[in-house]
């Protein structure tokens, strides 16, 4: 989530990191010793990227009229 990370890191995180399983609950939140908000500053964010690519309704219609990928 660093600002200058330009690297495309959408489908690494969804399928590899297991972000799917993250339910937002913030229990990391509470027992972080270091008091780090994780859920509302990293993982939020991320789950919001995938959503944007995989489930935005647009694209999907144009990924469907003109086979495009989705990027």
């Amino acid at each position: 989530m660093h600002p200058k990370d330009v690297l495309d890191r959408r489908e690494q995180t969804r399928e590899q990191g297991g972000l799917g399983y993250c339910n937002i609950t913030k229990c990391c939140t509470e027992v972080c010793p270091e008091h780090i908000h994780i859920t509302d500053n990293a993982i939020i964010p991320l789950k919001e990227r995938v959503a944007d690519v995989h489930w935005d309704p647009v694209r999907f219609v144009g990924r469907k009229l003109f086979g495009r990928s989705g990027d």
